[in-house]
């Protein structure tokens, strides 16, 4: 389990304020999770520190500190039966029903300031009139408003059920997204589906990333690729497979899922697929790789970023927030399909053109967690999070 890093890098000062954050679960130490514990340890005072609502937290698998600052759980996703074991899923999920009704009821009068941290319900929070409410939003639900973009990434038992429940969670989910004073968006895609689904503007700020985790400095290897992610379809790993297949170049891929078997069974000899990693090699892969293959559609795409932070031009589809990591012939290349014809012409873009490793760590400290916090901060305080208060 990856440890969170302390401390504010810039200098400002955080947010006095009686806070809380409300996330909708804690399922590992991810993307969002990671957001959370910046929120709770860089924009807020670390002597005030907010107060974590959600409806389920793997606690085993998130940092101690973090895990502590949960002060709230629903009851029955503590219940043995629907609890993760380690990163086994667990059952809880099918208590998606029921995960609107509990974030409705919260009780947070006490607290000035409210973030609900959300891609699904913690949105259904209620504040005081008085208090200041902002949605740092992930995405809208996508399986209730993204069905056919989504529908690769749920098992059938679980699509069909959402499928039954759309339209209540649809109605569910416009009533709650009147409910922030303010809406903060990770990426210019989730602002314009906020915007066209909920009708509300929206702040972008990326999510925070661990830049300092990895060497631009290193020598590359000019014939190595690497493809890092889970083996789903929507990942397009196969795809991946065929398009390197004949080409004068090597592929390692990095990841573990469902489509493991068949992937694996269809390697040519210039590729090869590992398991997942420990971080600190998966650092080196990144560093010494001569670019990073990503043809993935993602609300944001930390992984991109980690690999620019490496030095390590992307390879990625022109869609979604790749648009706001990869800029076109300066951190790599973007293709506007993701087809193996497409995807090989890139390849030997990249392994033929020269990039600047240090221009490329530039453009990833941009994502720091330092500049997220940063940005959070003056988009609070600008949301009106000290009215009232003194700093």
């Amino acid at each position: 389990m990856a440890e969170p890093r302390k401390g504010r890098g810039d200098g400002a000062d955080p947010i006095v304020a009686r806070a809380a954050i409300a996330h909708d679960w804690f399922q590992g130490y991810h993307g969002a999770e990671r957001a959370v514990d910046v929120l709770r340890t860089d924009v807020f005072a670390s002597d005030a520190p907010p107060d974590i609502f959600t409806f389920y937290a793997a606690r085993d698998v998130i940092p101690p500190d973090l895990a502590a600052s949960i002060v709230r759980e629903s009851r029955l996703g503590r219940l043995p039966w629907f609890r993760q074991k380690g990163h086994d899923p667990g059952h809880w999920r099918l208590l998606v029903p029921y995960m609107p009704y509990y974030f409705d009821h919260l009780k947070l009068d006490a607290y000035d300031v409210v973030v609900s941290s959300s891609h699904a319900f913690a949105t259904n929070v209620r504040t005081r009139p008085d208090a200041l409410h902002v949605c740092y939003c992930y995405t809208p639900i996508r399986y209730v408003w993204l069905p056919t973009t989504d529908e690769r990434r749920m098992a059938g038992i679980t699509r069909v059920a959402l499928g039954a429940l759309r339209g209540r969670l649809r109605q569910i989910d416009l009533a709650a997204s009147k409910r922030p004073d303010a809406y903060v968006a990770i990426s210019s895609a989730v602002r314009d589906r906020i915007r066209a689904i909920y009708g509300r503007d929206a702040e972008v700020v990326p999510p925070p990333v661990d830049v300092g985790d990895f060497d631009p400095t290193a020598e590359k290897e000019r014939e190595t690729f690497l493809w890092v992610h889970r083996l789903v379809d929507y990942k397009r790993p196969e795809l991946v497979v065929e398009a390197f297949r004949g080409l004068p170049y090597r592929l390692t891929m990095v990841g573990v899922g469902p489509l493991e078997e068949r992937v694996r069974a269809a390697l040519p000899p210039n590729v090869e697929l590992l398991g997942w990693l420990p971080r600190e090699e998966l650092a080196r892969r990144l560093s010494r790789a001569a670019g990073f293959v990503h043809v993935a559609e993602e609300d944001f795409g930390i992984s991109m970023v980690e690999a620019l932070a490496a030095g390590t031009p992307v390879i990625a589809l022109g869609r979604g927030g790749a648009l706001d990591i990869v800029r076109p012939g300066v951190d790599g290349i973007l293709i506007e399909e993701a087809t193996e014809e497409e995807l090989r012409h890139a390849v030997r873009s990249v392994a033929t053109e020269e990039w600047s490793p240090r221009e490329l760590a530039a453009r990833a400290a941009s994502f720091s967690r330092e500049a997220f916090a940063a940005r959070m901060r003056s988009v609070l305080r600008e949301a009106g999070a000290t009215r009232g208060l003194a700093l």
